[in-house]
This record gives structure tokens, sequence and C-alpha cells, in this order.
């Protein structure tokens, strides 16, 4: 009966080191979003001039008309490297014109 324990815990501690573990990263930032993959230049451009773009705050004149404010954004995305026409340019876009939006 001992032996057969000590079988039966040997089999279990084998068989726990074969266990694989997955795990999910979930990136909750707009380069991301908008397509580009973590690593590459693209995505290393991307993530420079959106950092630019928090620093110099993004808040349009309150005298801008919405117009005006969506032209800022569409370019602010054109030089992040989005290309046009894409959902994550439109993405991309939507958080800017949101972001820059007086209040």
């Amino acid at each position: 009966m001992p032996g057969r324990i000590l079988v039966i815990a040997v089999a279990a501690m084998a068989l726990g080191a074969c266990a694989t573990e997955t795990r999910f990263v979930v990136a909750d930032d707009a380069c991301t979003a908008y397509g580009f993959r973590a690593g590459t230049a693209e995505y290393a451009n991307c993530q420079s001039r959106e950092q630019a773009a928090r620093r110099q705050g993004r808040v349009a004149n309150t005298a801008y008309s919405s117009d005006q404010v969506m032209a800022q954004s569409q370019e602010a995305c054109r030089s992040y490297g989005i290309v046009p026409p894409s959902a994550g340019f439109d993405q991309c876009v939507q958080r800017e014109f949101a972001a820059r939006r007086p209040l």
C-alpha cells in the first residue's frame, strides 16, 4: 500500500511539471488599438507621437469649428503613421476628436 501511494505521488508530481499556463496581456494603448504591432518601428513612431500630443495638450481653441477640430484630428492620426481609410484611422480620429473637443 505505501509503495502504491509513493508511485501515485511521483506520477502526480511528474504530470504536474507538464502543466502549462496561458496568460493574456491586454494592451490598453491607442497604437495597438489602431492596428500597430508592439515592437515594430511603426508602433514606436505612433507611441512617440501619441505621447508628444499628450504632453502638448490636444485641446483645440474654443473658437475652432468642429470641422477644424476634425481636420486637426485627422492630421494627428496621419502623423502617427495611420493610413486612411481604415478602421484604425477612424478609431484614431474619434479618439483625437474627443481629446481635442473643447468642453
